[in-house]
């Protein structure tokens, strides 16, 4: 992990940029020479079939390889300059496996934003876009019952609706989801991503989506194949285009 940062994050960024990014864990390469750009405010999808590189970009965006050539900049900072610190305050990751902790539900959503923990209003919106009033409920003690080790109390599909929250208390201004909702059925995915839209309003996000249906409101969509941006669009120009992307949603139709 890189943690050899000196510089902060910029306070008033307006885009991050990929520049000749390759990357590869051996002699084999997973990223070949991506080159684009997330402006701030932008909401952009990323998809491709598995190996295509998805999970790999998301954690290089994520600092947690330095070991590619090429530049990630944040304006003109480069991501390797910018303290771990400074970059996890600014931002909020969803993964598909939620990682929660034998305390009590509340803590386990304010767990990344202690300053803000007794703001009552926040996380009242917050359970609200979540839908985790869906099941707070009928726990004993609300949001105050323990969850169990590792979350032992929640299905799989709670525990992700309390990784969306964290994530929604924190109030990021980079927001990352990888198949967050997949392990949610049809309806209560619906639910949180009608919910993820208007969070999308006030952040800039990246989506890693297995689900295409889950990123139709996205600004831009990149498909990953090799390693390479194969193609980028919004979601009804890439169905126009009839190529790689109109494939997989018709495959998906079925």
């Amino acid at each position: 992990i890189d943690t050899a940062g000196t510089r902060s994050f910029p306070k008033q960024w307006q885009s991050i940029s990929l520049r000749d990014v390759t990357f590869g864990y051996g002699e084999g390469k997973i990223l070949k020479r991506l080159n684009f750009t997330i402006r701030r405010g932008e909401r952009i999808g990323v998809v491709g079939l598995s190996g295509a590189g998805k999970s790999t970009l998301f954690k290089l965006l994520l600092k947690e390889y330095e070991n590619y050539t090429g530049k990630i900049l944040i304006d003109e900072t480069p991501l390797r300059q910018i303290k771990l610190a400074s970059f996890i305050e600014r931002t909020a990751v969803v993964m598909q496996e939620t990682e929660v902790f034998n305390f009590s539900l509340k803590e386990n959503i304010t767990i990344a934003n202690n300053r803000k923990a007794r703001d009552a209003k926040l996380l009242e919106q917050t359970l609200k876009i979540a839908h985790v009033t869906d099941f707070v409920g009928r726990m004993p003690q609300g949001i105050e019952t323990l969850i169990g080790e590792k979350g032992v109390k929640l299905s799989g599909g709670e525990k992700q609706r309390v990784g969306i929250a964290r994530a929604v208390f924190k109030q990021p201004e980079l927001l990352l989801l990888d198949e967050a909702t997949s392990h949610l059925d049809s309806e209560s995915e619906q639910k949180i991503q009608d919910s993820l839209h208007q969070v999308f309003k006030s952040v800039t996000a990246v989506v890693i989506a297995h689900r295409l249906s889950t990123i139709r409101e996205m600004d831009r969509i990149l498909v990953l194949e090799g390693g390479k941006i194969i193609e980028e669009g919004s979601f009804d120009e890439l169905l126009k285009k009839k190529g790689r992307f109109a494939q997989l949603w018709q495959t998906q139709q079925f």
